[in-house]
């Protein structure tokens, strides 16, 4: 039994060390693809208004809590309106009467009181707490900042997946101008080799000196190209930087091989965030529609007042009070207010309908049509790949001849000519062909968020 052990441990290890390490690492586009999930710009804006919604749900649901507030005044006046209380009228007569039977002075005769009705040297402090008992209102605006928050979920995924297209799109198209670089290069290694050839055999008296002025010019033409196709290949490396949050000028890692392509039937479907972004808004119009009919329906509350109210400055035992009440209203007519806004939310709950099943149509036309085009794509890229391949065979098959004086050189050039513009044809085919890979996984919903 050990030495069996001992013999899957070492066939362990030597398996472990001849597997490739690249099927250990990341693919380099899924690492971007996180980063940029991550890190960009846009994506963490739309995260700051999923973020704002929660705060809003919050706050619709504090409404439902007590309201608590601490009230206080003071008054102090002069003047003004007065009343005449005849207290000395009313009992000046009775105390006149009660000294005479007492034959005494205990009763002083009283003044007339005159009071104004304005409250002087006069405070008043409390707690004011009122609580909803019943109000419609509350319940569909808390019904819609919740559906808000699912809909402010799906526009983020929206994104997401809009962002995961186009930092895929910008990484195919830096692999693009990497091999348009590439093929130019190997265009100008061959002009270069056609340049020698041509002087060795002016020199050897095969050919006019024209050839060699021709083939410089070739020589020049390609360098100006290649210079053409490295300023792409920056500008395709900054906008991909750019979607990363990341410095411009970032090296970006590339695979070593080419991704492989896949076909239309190989990706599967999901829902698409889209619908998911309408469904909300019609659930939102629809709570949108109940919240103005609520608009008619009573409203009751309840309060209550802990406090202190007397004389200023002047707190004793019988200041503190305090005050419970309940309060119902019933709006009973607005101008037909209510009725209007009512069919103001029908119409907008329609709209959102209407929209919902429209985009139901489009986003299948969207999948049918990407599928259809990834289709052409990848019948262009193999006709590319097999036209490309027939034209280095042409080509080596002309140089041959025109070392050996049997072609013009006018004919090797248009080999040349055809050969380097096959290769970009195909770079560009396989290009489309990623393209509309991507545009059909977008279509589709497929990448895993």
């Amino acid at each position: 039994m050990k030495l069996i052990f001992k013999f899957k441990t070492v066939f362990l290890v030597i398996l472990l060390y001849w597997v490739p390490m690249q099927v250990f690492a990341q693919n380099p586009l899924q690492t971007y693809l996180d980063e940029a999930l991550r890190n960009n710009l846009g994506l963490h804006k739309q995260d700051f208004a999923f973020q704002k919604s929660l705060y809003a749900l919050k706050e619709a649901k504090g409404l439902f809590l007590p309201d608590v507030e601490f009230n206080t005044s003071y008054l102090t006046s002069g003047g003004g309106r007065k009343i005449e209380i005849p207290i000395g009228d009313l009992l000046n007569p009775v105390y006149s009467t009660l000294n005479s039977l007492t034959n005494s002075g205990k009763f002083p005769q009283v003044d007339n009181v005159s009071q104004t009705f304005n409250p002087n040297n006069y405070y008043d402090a409390k707690l004011h707490t009122t609580l909803p008992l019943y109000n419609a209102e509350i319940i569909f605006n808390s019904r819609i900042r919740k559906q808000q928050i699912s809909l402010q979920q799906a526009q983020l995924k929206v994104y997401k997946r809009e962002l995961v297209k186009q930092v895929k799109l910008a990484y195919y198209v830096y692999l693009q101008s990497l091999q348009a670089e590439k093929v130019l290069e190997n265009g100008l290694a061959l002009a270069m080799e056609n340049l020698r050839i041509n002087q060795a055999m002016v020199k050897n008296g095969k050919a006019i000196r024209t050839v060699i002025s021709r083939a410089e010019n070739e020589v020049a033409g390609l360098r100006a190209q290649q210079e053409d196709a490295r300023a792409q290949t920056l500008n395709a490396a900054a906008y991909f930087n750019f979607l990363l949050n990341k410095p411009l000028n970032c090296n970006i890692e590339i695979e070593a091989e080419r991704p492989v392509l896949i076909q239309k039937d190989s990706l599967e479907g999901h829902k698409r965030e889209e619908l998911l972004v309408l469904e909300s808004a019609t659930q939102v119009n629809q709570f949108s529609l109940g919240l103005s009919k609520a608009h008619v329906l009573p409203k009751l509350s309840t309060f209550l007042d802990l406090g202190s109210q007397g004389d200023f400055v002047k707190v004793n035992r019988e200041t503190p009070y305090y005050l419970f009440g309940v309060t119902l209203s019933w709006q009973i007519f607005s101008g037909n207010r209510n009725h209007n806004k009512i069919q103001q939310a029908r119409l907008d709950l329609k709209t959102a309908e209407t929209e919902l099943n429209q985009a139901e149509q489009q986003l299948l036309l969207e999948t049918e049509t990407a599928q259809n085009r990834l289709t052409a794509a990848l019948q262009s890229y193999k006709a590319a790949v097999s036209q490309s391949a027939l034209s280095l065979q042409y080509y080596k098959d002309e140089q041959r001849l025109y070392k050996e004086g049997q072609a013009l050189y006018l004919e090797l050039l248009d080999a040349q000519t055809r050969l380097i513009n096959d290769q970009l044809k195909e770079s560009i085919a396989y290009l489309n062909v990623q393209t509309r890979q991507t545009e059909l996984e977008r279509a589709k919903a497929s990448y895993i968020l």
